[in-house]
């Protein structure tokens, strides 16, 4: 059993616990609360019920949900729900939803793919630390493939490194391609300072490198187009910084996009989405299996707005 002594009035029960406690998650609350294991000043009182100073809440729980995050744990709270496309007992494809970091360097920030990923085994009992083999920017959704074994892993890097992938992106941009398909070259340079790319007709400096986005028009209705994206090259921020230079920047692109728009639609992230991963022919015995294998994720939530015209 722990004893808290509020020392200052709080907005509610659940606020404090959630804000002090961080695996005591809303719903964990409910179930504690109907079980009759939180307490107020000896009293079961509704979670929206406002603490003051001098109260003093009792929670007959165990003592795991009163762990703080850190480097070592992080993991155990961030979500763990996943979805899982493929798993094999070298490779996990999962359909990572837009608005979280593949991974974070800075731990305090611990709802990322990897620790959801981490968690998903953790919660399951299964000694599993999947390694990702790619990344992709925290505002797009789709495909992300992470190895389960540190062999797997380097030949993985070595795919993606050879560019033995064949990578499909689907998204909703604001302007119609100059040609129902075709490949667009250009020079893309990364200032990293600012987290920011700028794409080129010519190189601007040694620093520039050669970019190829081969773009096709699935359909377009007044100003909007719905695009499928093949990434032959893989630059950082390729797909959306190419797009903006074609006068076609994606729809909640708060970085290379048109941001009055943006607020407009309520665009919260970008619509743009990592669809489909090919394998090439594979002549490794030990992965084979996986030649020419295709995993393809269900359509974002922006296709079917797109379909439905809701974009005006």
């Amino acid at each position: 059993m722990k004893q808290i002594y509020i020392t200052k009035n709080e907005k509610s029960l659940s606020a404090f616990l959630q804000d002090s406690y961080p695996l005591l998650k809303t719903g964990t609350l409910n179930k504690f609360l109907r079980a009759n294991k939180i307490k107020v000043n000896g009293k079961k009182v509704p979670l929206n019920t406002a603490l003051k100073k001098g109260d003093v809440i009792n929670l007959y729980i165990e003592d795991t949900y009163f762990e703080k995050p850190n480097k070592n744990n992080a993991f155990i709270f961030s979500n763990k729900n996943i979805e899982i496309i493929y798993e094999d007992d070298n490779l996990l494809v999962v359909n990572k939803p837009a608005g979280i970091a593949v991974i974070d360097d800075n731990w305090q920030n611990y709802d990322t793919l990897i620790n959801r990923v981490k968690n998903h085994y953790f919660s399951n009992s299964t000694d599993c630390s999947p390694a990702l083999c790619h990344r992709l920017d925290t505002g797009t959704s789709g495909l992300v493939m992470l190895a389960k074994n540190d062999e797997f892993l380097q030949f993985m890097l070595e795919m993606f490194k050879e560019k033995e992938l064949e990578k499909e992106y689907v998204c909703v941009v604001k302007g119609i391609p100059q040609k129902k398909s075709g490949l667009y070259n250009a020079y893309l340079t990364k200032n990293a300072k600012d987290a920011y790319v700028t794409v080129t007709p010519k190189a601007k400096n040694n620093l520039s490198k050669p970019i190829s986005t081969h773009i096709t028009l699935i359909e377009s209705y007044g100003d909007y187009s719905l695009l499928k994206i093949g990434l032959i090259t893989g630059r950082t921020h390729q797909i959306r910084a190419h797009l903006a230079y074609l006068d076609m920047p994606i729809l909640g692109d708060s970085r290379y996009g048109i941001n009055n728009l943006n607020r407009q639609l309520k665009m919260k992230y970008q619509a743009l989405c990592s669809r489909k991963i090919k394998f090439g022919k594979i002549d490794d015995k030990r992965y084979s299996y996986l030649s020419e294998k295709e995993f393809i994720c269900p359509d974002p939530w922006f296709v079917d707005s797109f379909y439905k015209r809701e974009f005006k």
